[in-house]
């Protein structure tokens, strides 16, 4: 075995253990299969690219949680898709599990974050100790990350969703 055959192996375990890595839900790049399917790949590009929107558009001097209907109204389609498959009521395909995975993970990122602040774990992750609020209360009026961030998440969900889009066509099969 190769050493980039290793590497491949060793991620699709990890793969593995967090998703269910069935082949016809899975994108494929240089005729390799990613680790993980459509919806978690877009769930992790979408927690990526949402750790980088809270670095440049949170405020900095509020307290306040996340904006909940936003969060909520971005990880809705998730679960409307997810469990409308489920129950049989259509067959979902990769662009809308895609979709549905960037928007939740751009939504989830701020309240993970924000949710880490209220506990012990305030200040002692490096990744997350600069953008954390400094004060955390539940209770403030005053959003850490506010409509108009979100509603920046949701234009960078769309913008990113429409790259991947041109880039891989309808086969989801990069390069």
């Amino acid at each position: 075995m190769s050493w980039v055959e290793g590497i491949i192996n060793f991620f699709n375990f990890i793969g593995s253990i967090v998703c269910h890595q069935k082949p016809e839900r899975t994108l494929v790049v240089g005729g390799h299969s990613l680790p993980v399917c459509a919806r978690d790949t877009g769930a992790f590009i979408g927690l990526d690219i949402g750790y980088i929107t809270l670095i440049f558009l949170r405020d900095k001097d509020a307290s306040g949680p996340p904006n909940l209907f936003l969060t909520l109204a971005m990880s809705a389609p998730l679960y409307v898709d997810s469990f409308g498959q489920l129950f049989g009521f259509w067959t979902s395909n990769n662009d809308l599990r895609l979709f549905t995975g960037i928007l939740f993970g751009m939504s989830l990122t701020p309240f993970l974050v924000y949710a880490l602040s209220l506990t012990f774990f305030k200040g002692k992750i490096p990744l997350l100790k600069r953008i954390q609020p400094k004060n955390a209360d539940l209770n403030a009026k005053d959003s850490w990350f506010n409509v108009k961030a979100m509603g920046t998440n949701m234009l960078i969900s769309i913008l990113l969703f429409a790259g991947i889009k041109s880039i891989v066509g309808n086969e989801f099969s990069l390069f």
